[in-house]
């Protein structure tokens, strides 16, 4: 019993050369290498909703792993998912729903909004296939520098369409960014999910907090060595009971940044 659960944290198959948004991607060889480490290590891939309900039941967790991915590209359907049915591992996407059939505003500012989107008809296909699909909110915005309102219709929103559109109970969400804090916590608590991922860049265990699961961010330059030392225990710790000072203080300069940002918005907007 190693008492620790890894669940790892992808975004999308590349490679995309030459972008700032490069060091989040891996390519289709480098996935499928990263999957058979998780065999090699006994790990049993399960979705994030299972994970949860495993955790809240006091079953035994020893031996599971999440295997997730943010945003929905369009490469998880046409490079992860295959490699993940082909070895019947179970996987979590979750969608920021704006940009379904569309292309990812969020990344705007650094060059990258270009990059395909999974369509409805690909979520579908997905769902019908057993992918866990979840909600990752509506255009993805730091959750905890929005005012409680704003953010509570993100969450919700996301997971209303997705419901619809999918005509399944969408039970599980991530934090874009993992950026969250107590009060959007409670809203995604309140919202009726069972459950939602974080970040931390730790491992989740059986005391984690089921609201805000450690993942660890895959990253370009992790090397095979790297990534195994993840699945062993030994390249990352266990997610702290408590938030981290730091992670404290960077969402009070954050907030800082965020409110400056609107406030040249709205001064731009209001000069033309």
């Amino acid at each position: 019993m190693n008492g620790f659960i890894p669940i790892l944290l992808y975004h999308a198959i590349g490679p995309v050369p030459g972008t700032t948004f490069e060091p989040y991607t891996v390519t289709r060889r480098v996935f499928a290498r990263h999957l058979d480490l998780l065999s090699d290590h006994g790990y049993t891939p399960i979705t994030i909703n299972d994970l949860v309900t495993r955790l809240r039941n006091g079953r035994p967790c020893d031996g599971l792993a999440g295997v997730t991915f943010d945003d929905g590209f369009a490469s998880f359907a046409d490079d992860a998912w295959p490699e993940l049915v082909s070895r019947s591992m179970a996987a979590t996407l979750y969608v920021a729903t704006g940009a379904i059939g569309g292309t990812p505003r969020w990344l705007d500012d650094i060059g990258c909004a270009t990059m395909p989107m999974l369509d409805w008809d690909q979520l579908r296909e997905l769902r019908a296939e057993g992918c866990e699909i979840g909600a990752h909110t509506v255009s993805h915005p730091p959750l905890d520098c929005l005012a409680l309102s704003a953010a509570d219709v993100e969450i919700r929103a996301s997971r209303d369409v997705l419901t619809r559109e999918l005509d399944q109970p969408v039970t599980t969400f991530a934090y874009p960014h993992g950026h969250h804090d107590r009060r959007t916590r409670q809203l995604v608590v309140d919202a009726g999910f069972v459950g939602a991922c974080a970040v931390k860049n730790a491992l989740s265990h059986s005391g984690d907090d089921p609201f805000a699961l450690a993942r660890v961010t895959i990253t370009s330059d992790l090397t095979d060595h790297d990534v195994a030392g993840v699945l062993d225990g030994t390249a990352v710790g266990l997610a702290p009971a408590r938030e981290r000072l730091r992670t404290t203080v960077y969402r009070a300069v954050r907030r800082r940044r965020h409110r400056g940002t609107a406030r040249r918005t709205a001064t731009d907007r209001n000069e033309v």
